[in-house]
C-alpha cells in the first residue's frame, strides 16, 4: 500500500512540474514568432532605407495604369533589397501582378512577408499572402513620396505593421490600409490580437511595439502625419481574399530527355492533401555561354527560363484534347503522354 501511495505522489509531482512549464514553453515560443516579426519588419526597414538610398524615393504603393490595370506593389519593387533571391527579374514589369507570365514568383510565400504566428498563408486562389499592410500616405496609387515631404521626420512616420486580419496576396498592388483609433480592432484593423498590441515600422528603420490600450493621441498623430495623398490615391478595391492553410507541391513530368523544353505539374493543396488546383508549366533552357561557364565549377549545366503557364485545369477541362494542341505534344513520346494523360485526369477526379 505504502508502495502505490508514493507512485501516486510521484505522479502527482510529475503532473503538477508539466503544468508550471507548459505555459512558460508557451509563452517562449510564442515571444520567439513575435521577435521573428519585429525583425521582418526591421527587414523590411532596411529595405526601405535602401531603396531610398538608390531611387531618392519610396516605391509606388501600387503602379495602376490610366486604364485600371493593377501591375506591381510596393512589396514586389522591395524584393531586390529583402534577399539574394532572383524573383524579382522574373517578374513581368509589363503586365499585371496576377498575370500568367508572374505566377510562378507570385504563387509563393516570403517568409519575411508573413507573421510567423498567423497561420494562414495563401489565398484560396494560390497567392502567397503577406500579413503587413502599409501606410497609404506612404504607399497608395503611383506614389513616390520622399523622405523630404515626411514633416514629422522619419523616425515619427510609420511605414507599416502587422494586422489582425483579411491578409491579402504580397504581390497585389493595394497593400495599405488606415491605422486606426485603436490596435487589434477587428480583422481590418493593425496589431495581432495574440500580442494585444502589434509593431510599427518607422521610416528611420526602427520597430516598436504598441499595446492596443495605446491612446488615440498617440495613434491619432502617426494617421496625420504628412504627406497626406488626395482620397483618390488612397482608394482600394472592395475585394476581400479567402485565406487559409495551403501548400504548392510539385510533379514533374518525363519527356524527351533531349528536348531544350521540361514540364512540370503544381498542384495546390489543402491540409489533407485534396488537390484544388492544378497547373500547367513548360520550361525551355539552354546551354550556357562560354563566359557564363566560367562563373560555375561545372563542366555542363542547363539553365532554366521563367516557366510558362500552358494549362489551368478544372473538373470540366478536355485535358487530352488540351495536350494534343500543346507543345507537350512534340516532346512526349505516345507512351509518355499516355502515362502524362493518365496521371492528369486521376488528379482532375480528385478536384473538389
Amino acid at each position: 500500500m505504502q508502495r502505490w501511495i508514493s507512485i501516486g505522489v510521484v505522479l502527482v509531482l510529475i503532473v503538477l512540474v508539466i503544468s508550471l512549464l507548459l505555459p512558460a514553453v508557451h509563452q517562449s515560443r510564442e515571444a520567439a514568432r513575435k521577435s521573428v516579426s519585429k525583425n521582418n519588419l526591421k527587414q523590411i526597414g532596411l529595405a526601405v532605407l535602401n531603396y531610398e538610398d538608390a531611387h531618392r524615393c519610396m516605391p509606388s504603393g501600387g503602379v495602376i495604369r490610366e486604364d485600371g490595370t493593377a501591375m506591381q506593389g510596393w512589396l514586389t519593387m522591395f524584393l531586390p533589397f529583402m534577399d539574394a533571391s532572383p524573383d524579382y527579374n522574373r517578374i513581368n514589369m509589363h503586365t499585371a501582378w496576377y498575370s500568367p507570365a508572374n505566377l510562378d514568383v507570385t504563387e509563393t510565400i516570403r517568409p519575411a512577408y508573413l507573421n510567423p504566428d498567423a497561420r494562414a498563408n495563401y489565398t484560396s486562389t494560390g497567392f502567397g499572402l503577406t500579413h503587413y499592410q502599409g501606410n497609404p500616405h506612404l504607399f497608395c496609387r503611383n506614389s513616390s513620396v520622399t523622405f523630404d515631404q515626411m514633416e514629422m521626420g522619419t523616425a515619427h512616420t510609420w511605414v507599416a505593421g502587422e494586422v489582425a486580419g483579411n491578409y491579402q496576396p504580397w504581390a497585389y498592388p493595394f497593400n495599405w490600409r488606415p491605422l486606426g483609433k485603436q490596435l487589434c480592432t477587428g480583422p481590418e484593423s493593425f496589431g495581432y490580437p495574440n500580442w494585444k498590441g502589434g509593431h510599427l515600422l518607422f521610416a528611420d528603420g526602427s520597430v516598436s511595439f504598441f499595446s492596443d490600450q495605446t491612446s488615440q493621441e498617440i495613434l491619432n498623430q502617426f494617421v496625420s502625419a504628412p504627406p497626406v495623398p488626395a482620397l483618390e490615391q488612397m482608394m482600394i478595391p472592395d475585394k476581400q481574399f479567402e485565406t487559409g492553410i495551403f501548400d504548392w507541391k510539385y510533379m514533374p513530368l518525363q519527356t524527351d530527355q533531349h528536348s531544350d523544353r521540361s514540364y512540370f505539374v503544381k498542384l495546390f493543396e489543402i491540409s489533407d492533401e485534396q488537390p484544388i488546383l492544378i497547373q500547367l508549366f513548360r520550361s525551355n533552357h539552354r546551354e550556357l555561354q562560354e563566359e557564363e561557364k566560367q562563373l560555375v565549377d561545372m563542366e555542363e549545366i542547363r539553365t532554366f527560363s521563367v516557366p510558362r503557364l500552358l494549362l489551368r485545369i478544372d473538373k470540366t477541362t478536355d485535358i487530352s484534347q488540351a495536350l494534343k494542341t500543346s507543345s507537350l505534344s512534340e516532346d512526349a513520346s505516345p507512351a509518355q503522354m499516355k502515362v502524362i494523360l493518365n496521371r492528369l485526369q486521376a488528379l482532375q477526379e480528385q478536384l473538389p
